[in-house]
């Protein structure tokens, strides 16, 4: 599609495509969901990323919630899972945008098991983290944040800063 087209239709939100879900959800799994998204973000900013298989096309946590929820109604599809999270003391407020097309089957799925829409996204989303995203990765993220905040405060703090790293050759400033 031409760049002047899209620009006329305007964004997936803009068309209606997109939805606005408000619920609660555990900080552990909003945790585990930026991580993935940062984990993608690092393997496609090194370019194409076929190794690790196609679900890392996109590295927006829109694109991770569509992936969680999408997974969750295909793999309930025939029967409702054994049990639905309840709502759980520190759950926090979370709003974020989900594929309109998706958030209808889902709230299909929900009237059929008998669920809240917002508990069926719960499921959705821990149950994605719980399948696809092991405790190595999350523990990754936290030995390189803590790293990034020592090399952050060490260098920021010092009298003189850090030599400027070389460039290379017929780059510009």
């Amino acid at each position: 599609m031409a760049e002047s087209q899209r620009g006329r239709e305007g964004s997936a939100r803009a068309r209606g495509l997109r939805t606005l879900q408000h619920q609660t959800l555990a900080p552990s799994v909003r945790r585990a969901i930026e991580t993935e998204v940062w984990l993608r973000s690092l393997l496609l900013a090194r370019g194409p990323v076929a190794s690790v298989g196609s679900s890392v096309s996109w590295a927006t946590k829109d694109h991770v919630h569509d992936e969680a929820l999408s997974w969750f109604l295909q793999t309930y599809a025939q029967d409702p899972p054994a049990d639905y999270p309840a709502r759980r003391s520190g759950d926090e407020d979370f709003t974020f945008w989900v594929d309109s097309r998706l958030l209808e089957r889902a709230r299909r799925m929900a009237a059929r098991d008998g669920v809240k829409l917002a508990r069926l996204i719960d499921a959705a989303l821990s149950g994605y983290v719980r399948q696809h995203l092991p405790a190595a990765l999350l523990e990754f993220r936290e030995r390189v944040t803590e790293e990034a905040a020592r090399l952050y405060a060490r260098y920021r703090n010092s009298a003189t800063p850090p030599a400027a790293a070389p460039r290379r050759p017929g780059r510009r400033a």
